[in-house]
């Protein structure tokens, strides 16, 4: 929910080229709480984020964590 609460909160679109972060992108994708743009299998490029999706901004108003601090990382 860190992340979701991050992105509510970031100037979209976002991108991110890290695996690691690209595997919790796909959890909020699969989950419907964003959309964004996955790299073709096996390329190195980054996941573009567009949107909090209204399912995804009730999830955190639900889950929510309070405020986090979101550094923008490419």
């Amino acid at each position: 929910m860190d992340l979701l609460q991050a992105l509510a909160h970031a100037e979209l679109p976002v991108e991110f080229v890290d695996d690691v972060m690209q595997e919790e992108l796909r959890i909020l994708h699969d989950a419907g709480y964003i959309i964004c743009e996955f790299p073709p299998t096996g390329a190195h490029q980054p996941t573009r984020i567009h949107r909090v999706t209204a399912p995804g901004r009730r999830a955190l108003r639900h889950f929510g964590s309070g405020a986090t601090v979101f550094a923008q990382t490419a």
